[in-house]
């Protein structure tokens, strides 16, 4: 959205400014929430700033709460955290709006914690730049400088690693060959390891299955699968973010070649990756609970052969399909069982992998 809206009006401008806010989610200050709902030197006073009459002070200790008591870091994922920290950088974005000397020389939007800056001279880029900065600084955050640049326009204008995806896969295929298959993974692999953090891997795993039915568009035999299940693993070190998709393109191949063939080989291959992951719990939380739910919602459980003490209360509640959460909540239904979800939707369904983000 931001890059349609700027490159619309691009003809008026000559530079062009990105930057991204420095590991924004983790990096919130809980206070700042706080200082944008009321006012950083109205809420700082000494009478307010423990007064929780003040929604601002408890959305604050609200997120502190969630985060076990610190005031560094919201969750990233939450629709909670979005609309708190819209509001946050809405303040941001006014301060930096008055910093700028000459309003109609610049032209900016703003997706979450990404800047996208039209202006006419490399001064005003730099100008821009320091004010971003300063706007910032005020809510306690920073500025990413290895992902804020200047362009010529219209050099920046697009993403890059679109055009590199076009090029390795111009058309989607209705079908590809393991060949084909592979080729078009290469490509995206080395264009995510010189553009890491875009979204080629989510689009190259919307590419793969067919949008009506949710099957894999790629050769599928017992020939074929241990190496396609293998490649699909790696892209998850390239993006943890998508973990959850690939795993869904997995359930798409058990289901589509319906043979238990396929359904050993894979509950095989997940249950070890699982126990690798398992001792290091911490690191790996995210993906132990999209494995455990994924062998869980497909009657796999047989394949865990061990029987792990995983002491995280959302690892748990999936590993024993029971909440392990709020207990003495009422009003409130926080779990349904696993195999219930499972017969509404697919995993590919539910994670609508046709609108990757």
């Amino acid at each position: 959205m931001a890059e349609n809206d700027v490159s619309s009006e691009s003809f008026q401008y000559t530079y062009l400014v990105k930057a991204d806010i420095k590991s924004f989610y983790p990096t919130v200050y809980t206070h700042s929430l706080s200082w944008a709902f009321h006012g950083k030197s109205y809420i700082r006073a000494k009478k307010r700033r423990h007064d929780y009459s003040h929604v601002g002070n408890r959305i604050d200790r609200l997120f502190q709460r969630s985060n076990d008591d610190h005031t560094n870091g919201v969750a990233i994922g939450p629709v909670v955290s979005d609309v708190v920290t819209e509001l946050l950088l809405a303040r941001v974005d006014t301060l930096f709006s008055k910093a700028l000397t000459s309003p109609d020389r610049f032209l900016a939007v703003r997706f979450k914690d990404d800047y996208r800056i039209l202006c006419q001279s490399e001064n005003d880029a730099k100008s821009i730049i320091k004010s971003l900065q300063n706007a910032l600084r005020e809510y306690d955050l920073d500025i990413s400088e290895d992902k804020t640049t200047i362009s010529r326009l219209p050099d920046g204008l697009f993403r890059p690693w679109v055009s590199k995806y076009h090029a390795a896969n111009p058309k989607p295929k209705d079908e590809y060959t393991y060949k084909q298959f592979k080729e078009v993974y290469l490509s995206v692999v080395a264009t995510d390891r010189e553009l890491p953090g875009t979204g080629i891997v989510d689009r190259f795993l919307a590419d793969i299955v067919t949008k009506d039915d949710y099957k894999p568009n790629f050769e599928v035999s017992k020939k074929t699968v241990p190496n396609i299940i293998s490649l699909l693993m790696m892209l998850a070190s390239l993006r943890i973010k998508s973990f959850p998709k690939i795993l869904g393109v997995i359930e798409a191949i058990m289901r589509s070649a319906n043979n238990g063939w396929y359904t050993e080989q894979i509950g095989k291959y997940l249950a070890n990756y699982l126990h690798g992951l398992a001792a290091n719990e911490r690191d790996n939380r995210y993906q132990i609970i999209w494995i455990l739910y994924f062998l869980k919602s497909n009657k796999m459980e047989k394949f865990i052969s061990k029987k792990y003490a995983f002491k995280d209360p959302v690892v748990k509640s999936v590993q024993s399909n029971r909440s392990n959460l709020f207990g003495n909540c009422k009003d409130f239904k926080l779990f349904t069982g696993i195999k219930t979800v499972a017969k509404n939707k697919t995993l590919l369904e539910h994670l609508d992998i046709f609108s990757p983000q």
